[in-house]
């Protein structure tokens, strides 16, 4: 009886002494060989004991704390942008911010992950249309995806190295018309848009949503023309008129799902329709690319004015 009695108080009394040698004792990480190593290096305790009760302390940390700190040295050698990019066409970009006006510096891309792959090379061509120095300067540059190089084209030659007011409709006139289009909803109905190619007046922000710079006047006039037929088929039209300066068109029916669409092409810069939805002619095929292209330029300027805030 009194046996037992001594065993256990003594494993007690070493247990204590063990706690008090780990509390006082610096471990540099939680590595179980290092732990093992510094009880072994510890000559006043039974090395057989120290072996079974290092294994088990061992076996008592987490599998995650050691996972973490593997990570953590993979990251520091080679995590440098927390983005992950698409190997996908695109536009490759950053915005030069002043008081007054903003410039999208910029390119289209084959590829948006091989782009900034050559960016991080410091004597990158690329990094000369960025105006960039830095490879912290990275943090700047964006990308938009698009599907189709065709399509980040689009934008660069509408949007990309050009210089813009941040206010417009206060700074353009009626001499000065100014880069963007302008939309017109009927407020009430909401069976009616109007789209002007060019400016309609100072303070039109008050009025209108702008829609930026997707598209040339000249252009939208035969194109809308051209879709005329189209659109008669796809919803109920009620009025249609376009010319060089504007484009209306209205449905009797306002809550038609193709209507809507049409209109969000150019409102959201979102457009769902398929090559199989047009003529299948020469006509039809560039109706369908076109409509693609207004989208995207619009979407882009969306992100843009987002990012300007």
């Amino acid at each position: 009886m009194n046996q037992p009695e001594m065993s256990l108080d003594l494993l007690l009394q070493e247990t204590l002494a063990l706690s008090e040698y780990l509390r006082t004792t610096n471990f540099p990480n939680p590595n179980p060989e290092s732990i093992q190593q510094s009880f072994l290096d510890h000559s006043d305790v039974d090395d057989d004991y120290l072996y079974d009760l290092a294994d088990s302390l061992i076996s008592d940390i987490p599998e995650e704390i050691v996972v973490v700190e593997e990570i953590k040295e993979v990251e520091h050698v080679f995590k440098t942008d927390s983005r992950i990019y698409p190997e996908a066409p695109g536009i490759i970009y950053k915005i030069d911010n002043a008081s007054s006006t903003f410039c999208v510096r910029g390119y289209s891309s084959a590829n948006i992950r091989q782009s900034f792959k050559e960016l991080e090379q410091k004597d990158s061509c690329k990094r000369v249309i960025l105006k960039i120095d830095e490879p912290t300067s990275l943090d700047s540059v964006e990308f938009f995806e698009t599907k189709s190089v065709e399509l980040a084209d689009a934008i660069r030659e509408q949007v990309i190295n050009r210089r813009f007011p941040h206010q417009e409709d206060a700074l353009c006139n009626l001499s000065d018309p100014g880069f963007s289009w302008w939309m017109n909803i009927d407020q009430i109905l909401n069976d009616r848009f109007e789209i002007f190619f060019r400016s309609h007046g100072i303070n039109r922000a008050e009025k209108y949503i702008q829609l930026g710079p997707i598209g040339d006047s000249g252009v939208a006039s035969l194109r809308m023309n051209q879709a005329r037929t189209l659109l008669r088929s796809s919803f109920p039209i009620s009025e249609f008129s376009c010319d060089d300066k504007s484009f209306t068109v209205a449905s009797s029916k306002p809550d038609h799902l193709s209507f809507i669409s049409f209109k969000n092409i150019f409102l959201e810069g979102i457009n769902h329709t398929e090559l199989e939805n047009f003529p299948d002619n020469g006509i039809g095929r560039t109706l369908y690319y076109y409509f693609h292209e207004l989208a995207v330029v619009r979407k882009f300027w969306i992100e843009v004015k987002t990012k300007l805030g």
